[in-house]
């Protein structure tokens, strides 16, 4: 058995429904929407379950403790994904993967302009250097969300060059809010006041969902195949083919490295920086230092998103899993190394950070500021 690395596209068949954080009975009235791309775990159990079924797994007896345990080495049990390894999960155009634009990218009128660490000021952290855009540039301009750009306007972006295509979430797919009630099965009728709303996504032909497997053998691995994929099991058909390319590192420019969040990152409750940063001060002004993936580095400022709510339901224990608060993807961080700049690109380009990396959390894009 030899192991692979490949990509898993999810081809719509109906509409898509990833549900938000809210549980329904804690809705009220309101409505429940759908989070896009769908969140890590969801793709990691339509993956497993894809598999499993592929190995004519009774899922009945996967649950009984010493079944099926050379399958449980290569996708876990639970929490414990065993070998399985996901990056990701991508929109994809026309095959072509979309990658969330940085937040240091502010827009209006397709006009873009970029965030960079200003002067130090006084805040509750003491003296930082907080983002800021150069003056009297682009009045109005606001950070791009639900936006997407692909490879190589990324790489551009990362470079500190504009983009010349950025794609709006609404160009990949349509809102469709539903109505649902709940069934008594037993009498085959309505329950009483139990009425739910949901807002699906209905995807355009072009897109698809991608997410990159590996750490499994290539065995494992289905040519095709139909799985339930996110709320009410609605089904997507899967093709496993070749991985696509990865972004290009960036040229060396200098010392100063911005790092971005390709992907939602876990650093722990109420962190918004991985745990190896501490603050110390240095000429009056507060900075973090710390090491990720062996190089040195120096934070001085940082773009934040909104905090991404994920929450789901636990198949094995039968109950709502407790909600995080996830680092959005997009998020940038300006830092400086110390040493050797390519050496730091060498490491950190495409690398994963804080917890749970093995869903794909804290996946990294390097470039220059």
């Amino acid at each position: 058995m030899t192991s692979d690395q490949k990509q898993w596209r999810f081809e719509p068949l109906d509409s898509w429904f990833f549900r938000e954080a809210r549980a329904f009975d804690t809705s009220g009235s309101n409505e429940l929407s759908s989070l896009f791309p769908p969140p890590a775990r969801t793709v990691a159990g339509a993956v497993r379950t894809l598999i499993g079924e592929t190995q004519g797994v009774d899922w009945q007896q996967f649950a009984l403790e010493g079944e099926y345990s050379d399958l449980k080495r290569w996708i876990g049990f639970g929490d414990d994904l065993g070998s399985l390894q996901i990056s990701g999960s991508y929109p994809l155009w026309n095959q072509e993967r979309l990658y969330p634009a940085p937040l240091h990218l502010l827009a209006k009128d397709k006009q873009y302009v970029f965030l960079k660490p200003g002067e130090p000021v006084e805040c509750d952290l003491g003296k930082v250097r907080l983002p800021e855009k150069p003056q009297d540039s682009l009045p109005g301009a606001k950070p791009l969300e639900s936006a997407w750009l692909d490879g190589a306007d990324l790489e551009q972006v990362l470079c500190g060059q504009f983009p010349k295509k950025v794609y709006l979430s609404n160009e990949l797919y349509d809102e469709e809010p539903r109505l649902g009630i709940t069934r008594n099965n037993a009498r085959r009728t309505a329950a009483d006041g139990l009425l739910y709303q949901t807002r699906h996504l209905r995807p355009r032909p072009e897109l698809s969902i991608g997410v990159t497997v590996s750490g499994i053998p290539s065995e494992l691995y289905p040519a095709h195949g139909i799985t339930r994929f996110g709320g009410e099991g609605r089904p997507s058909a899967v093709r496993v083919d070749d991985p696509p390319l990865l972004l290009t590192p960036p040229e060396i420019r200098g010392h100063n490295l911005l790092l971005m969040l390709l992907t939602h990152a876990d650093f722990g409750d109420q962190r918004w920086l991985p745990a190896e940063f501490k603050s110390s001060e240095q000429n009056g002004i507060w900075v973090w230092c710390g090491q990720l993936h062996g190089i040195d580095l120096t934070l001085h400022s940082v773009v934040l998103g909104k905090a991404a709510r994920e929450g789901g339901w636990d198949l094995l224990n039968q109950k709502p899993r407790p909600v995080k608060s996830l680092i959005p993807a997009g998020s940038v961080y300006f830092c400086t190394v110390t040493g050797d700049p390519k050496a730091a690109v060498d490491a950190l380009h495409g690398q994963h950070i804080g917890n749970e990396t093995a869903l794909g959390r804290g996946q990294l894009a390097v470039g220059f500021w």
